[in-house]
């Protein structure tokens, strides 16, 4: 969920009172945050640190205006099943859904609480089939192959789940990324990319793309042609399979679909797309914002993205 997305899912149900319960939780929270921060940097991205943070804050807002919830630990199975049926009336996504729920029960586990959330099926959320169309990548799914790659030292994997979720990359294209490209990219505000057919494409620098740019030129002094994922001597074909490979045999062990590193570019279509998009029903705007985002995939039809907000290709 983006953080437009988060502002407008507070409730608007509450008075004044509810303001005092809302602070209450916000300050627990904000030490919860903090510590969920410290323990995952590294196997969590900063992007999905604050989309999280937005999630949980719809939730709080909730909890506030609904229940006058005074302590964040207590948080339970009708407070989490109350917030599903107000955001399904609200005319939310059950992916979307999906995403807050990983959020809550993300930091909720990080209150120390005794209290057992319910899982996506007794909430009546239905599982995507397998081999479904929807080949976005939820944020859970995300952070916690981020975390299995983070574990097993695997970092030519962060790297492909960082650029591909922040910048909308191919693998192949994140293969061919070099330590010039990485200076260039945070000197200029955008990271230049050559893509299918030799098409060249700008994909400007976010805040949260910047950190990781940051971080990968970290203790680099290698020489501008150097490649970020391509270890001297390494053949680039065999790492792009080794790293499909790793994403292939450990998806199983947390999800049901059959998530790839492509789907990660359906994912950065349909945040780059929420994001900007301040008016749904302005049938211009749409348009301008689909081209933008078909342009930083590497396409040239505003028609394409339809295919990447669909998640059927």
């Amino acid at each position: 969920m983006t953080r437009n997305t988060a502002k407008k899912s507070k409730t608007d149900t509450g008075g004044k009172g509810c303001e005092g319960a809302y602070k209450n939780l916000a300050v627990q929270f904000e030490k919860v945050w903090r510590e969920a921060v410290r323990t995952t940097t590294g196997g969590m991205s900063k992007q999905s640190h604050f989309r999280y943070r937005d999630s949980m804050t719809g939730f709080l807002h909730f909890c506030a205006d609904k229940y006058h919830l005074e302590k964040l630990a207590n948080a339970r199975s009708k407070h989490l099943q109350a917030y599903v049926d107000y955001r399904r009336q609200a005319g939310i996504s059950e992916k979307t859904l999906k995403n807050d729920l990983a959020a809550v029960r993300f930091f909720h586990q990080l209150t120390g609480s005794r209290n057992e959330l319910p899982d996506n099926r007794s909430l009546g959320i239905a599982k995507t089939p397998p081999g479904g169309k929807d080949r976005a990548w939820t944020d859970e799914e995300h952070r916690l192959m981020m975390e299995r790659a983070v574990g097993l030292g695997r970092q030519d994997v962060v790297l492909v789940l960082l650029l591909a979720h922040l910048a909308g990359l191919r693998i192949h294209e994140c293969a061919r990324l070099t330590v010039g490209h990485v200076r260039d990219a945070l000197k200029e505000g955008e990271v230049t990319i050559k893509g299918k057919g030799g098409r060249v494409r700008r994909v400007p620098v976010s805040p949260e793309l910047r950190v990781e740019l940051e971080r990968i030129l970290a203790g680099r002094e290698g020489a501008c042609d150097h490649k970020i994922l391509v270890a001297p001597g390494q053949k680039t074909h065999q790492v792009i399979r080794s790293i499909q490979r790793f994403i292939r045999d450990h998806r199983q062990e947390f999800t049901d679909r059959t998530i790839t590193p492509h789907g990660l570019r359906h994912s950065y279509a349909r945040e780059e797309f929420e994001r900007n998009i301040n008016d749904p029903q302005d049938k211009q705007q749409i348009k301008e914002v689909k081209m933008r985002v078909a342009e930083a995939l590497g396409h040239g039809r505003p028609e394409v993205t339809n295919v990447y907000l669909d998640g059927s290709k």
